[in-house]
């Protein structure tokens, strides 16, 4: 063999191996993980705006305050998994 060419086992590629209960606590856990978030877009609907600092943007001038398109001055926005939810309960309600 030449001192130029690659061995075999220096061009396989690495697989993940896992075992059984390996990949049952990965999948335990990815779904606590989505029951939290779930619990917590049903407990706090609202998270703080990530646009503004409580509803107003200081214009460039600094010296007018306008209200924040996003939230629209609220200071708050409804988090993503509670839009799904949202959006779920409207479209199961409508097919009764």
């Amino acid at each position: 063999m030449s001192p130029w060419t690659a061995s075999p086992a220096a061009t396989a590629t690495p697989g993940v191996h896992l075992s059984a209960g390996q990949w049952l606590l990965l999948i335990l856990s990815v779904l606590l993980v989505a029951a939290g978030y779930a619990t917590a877009c049903w407990w706090w609907p609202f998270m703080a705006c990530t646009h503004c600092d409580g509803g107003k943007i200081r214009s460039p001038s600094g010296k007018a305050w306008r209200r924040c398109r996003r939230c629209k001055g609220s200071g708050a926005r409804i988090r993503t998994g509670r839009r799904i939810f949202n959006w779920l309960h409207v479209t199961m309600k409508e097919k009764t």
